[in-house]
């Protein structure tokens, strides 16, 4: 199976969160769904949740709503599947009105983000505070949509690693000169693990956005915080 990903449109009439989707969700998910104060907010939480499972269910051979998740001692989730029986890994990120879902074959972890580009957000400062000094240069000479490419990069890596949120500051992502597919390449090297690098591809999701997709071994990093 290798690397799948789908993108989702989670304002699609089709998406909105309707009953057969609702009911697919978990009793948690939905308690997760009806906190939402924000109705847009929720109904995209649903469509995003909804299509996870039926992606899912459709490459398990089981019925969306009998899914059985789990989570890692990180607090990443994972599938719990029948005794026995392999695991494809998968992630999910949702920002406004897309969605990506990512799923690896088993022995691969794969992590993937989507951010849609703020225009409000101080970007220059946190770069400053977050990212280390040549990419803090690269977000100074690039702009806005450099901050959120190289943040992208930085959460998918910490998503397929295990790592915890100290990570986003360990993780330097190097440009390279190859092009795949409309994704840019390059590199992401954990400073708290030597030697170790996770291939990373840059996608076109829609204008305003910025997403990355990052696999790596199937072992995870020691959780770093």
């Amino acid at each position: 199976m290798g690397v799948r990903l789908w993108r989702v449109h989670l304002d699609r009439p089709e998406r909105a969160g309707g009953p057969g989707r609702w009911h697919c969700l978990s009793g948690a998910e939905r308690d997760k769904a009806a906190a939402f104060a924000d109705p847009l907010a929720r109904r995209r939480y649903v469509a995003a949740h909804a299509a996870l499972r039926h992606v899912l269910g459709r490459l398990c051979g089981v019925p969306a709503a009998r899914l059985a998740f789990g989570a890692e001692e990180s607090g990443r989730p994972c599938l719990l599947p029948p005794a026995g029986r392999p695991r494809p890994d998968f992630n999910l990120s949702h920002s406004a009105e897309w969605a990506l879902i990512a799923v690896a074959a088993p022995g691969t972890r794969v992590g993937v983000d989507v951010e849609r580009v703020r225009a409000d957000l101080d970007h220059l400062e946190m770069a400053r505070r977050m990212y280390q000094p040549e990419e803090a240069a690269r977000v100074r000479e690039a702009g806005l949509g450099e901050y959120f490419r190289l943040w992208t990069a930085k959460e998918a890596y910490v998503k397929a690693s295990g790592a915890g949120l100290a990570g986003l500051r360990d993780v330097l992502v190097r440009p390279a000169a190859a092009t795949c597919e409309q994704s840019r390449g390059g590199s992401a090297v954990s400073r708290s693990l030597p030697g170790s690098r996770a291939p990373v591809r840059w996608l076109d999701v829609a204008p305003g956005y910025a997403a990355a997709l990052v696999t790596t071994a199937s072992t995870p990093a020691p959780r770093t915080g």
